[in-house]
């Protein structure tokens, strides 16, 4: 049964305090376990040095490393253990990802706001018009409505 791959999603924190090295050397323990005992890594994102919602190990800040990756049990069960003896770690959580998950491609926040703008010049002119023809239309029915609603709120009151 051991040799059965899941997918795991594990996200780990090390003290807002740490030095770089010592996060990368987390992180060379975490693949290297990987590598060696089979799994692959899938995604691995750094989201920063973020306040705690209570202390932990009297640390209120850390960074929080996010992992995904594809293993046997054992591999899984190896990388916890070395994560709880590691005293550069804080704090970590190991879920279990759906047999389905497909992992998507992450753009970056800058590239983001790229890539929405492209769409939007190359909408055709004729759109904002009939928006703007649109636009008269539900104005002029908004006043009937509270008009309406007005006098169907005063009914009640006057019984």
């Amino acid at each position: 049964m051991s040799d059965l791959v899941r997918k795991y999603e594990l996200i780990y924190i090390h003290p807002g305090n740490l030095a770089g090295e010592d996060v990368d050397q987390v992180t060379e323990i975490v693949t290297g376990t990987l590598e060696k005992m089979g799994g692959e890594l899938i995604h691995r994102e750094d989201w920063g040095v973020r306040a705690l919602a209570y202390q932990v190990r009297k640390q209120s800040e850390g960074r929080y490393i996010l992992t995904r990756f594809a293993c046997a049990a054992d591999c899984l069960d190896e990388i916890e253990r070395r994560l709880r003896i590691s005293e550069a770690v804080i704090k970590y959580l190991t879920v279990r990802l759906p047999d389905d998950f497909v992992q998507e491609e992450v753009v970056p926040e800058g590239e983001e706001a790229e890539a929405e703008a492209a769409p939007e010049s190359a909408a055709p002119a004729a759109a904002p018009e009939a928006a703007a023809e649109e636009a008269p239309a539900a104005a002029s029915e908004e006043p009937e409505a509270a008009s309406a609603e007005t006098e169907t709120s005063d009914e009640p009151g006057e019984e």
